[in-house]
């Protein structure tokens, strides 16, 4: 059985930003669920929730398509990254 850690939604929310913020082009929640490193773990709706949670926020912004809906980081959500967002994934991941 693979190893199934649940980790907290401040967690997931910050390592899905980071991603964003490297990667620079929208991504469906499909590709966040399955391509975010370390996230994997974690069920797709809890990732459509945290995914939701950031865009009524305003640190991410959706882009309609016909089939799909796209992310990607906002002006906002880069600034929160590189205020906070790094250095609480940078503590998390020394433990």
């Amino acid at each position: 059985m693979a190893d199934r850690r649940r980790f907290s939604v401040e967690y997931t929310m910050f390592s899905i930003l980071e991603y964003m913020n490297a990667l620079r082009q929208p991504v469906s929640k499909y590709h966040i669920t399955t391509k975010v490193p370390g996230i994997s773990s974690q069920r797709p709706d809890r990732i459509s929730q945290i995914v939701d949670m950031l865009e009524k926020n305003g640190y991410v912004e959706a882009l309609q398509t016909a089939n799909v809906t796209y992310y990607q980081i906002s002006q906002k959500g880069r600034d929160a990254y590189n205020r906070w967002i790094k250095e609480f994934l940078d503590f998390m991941r020394s433990l």
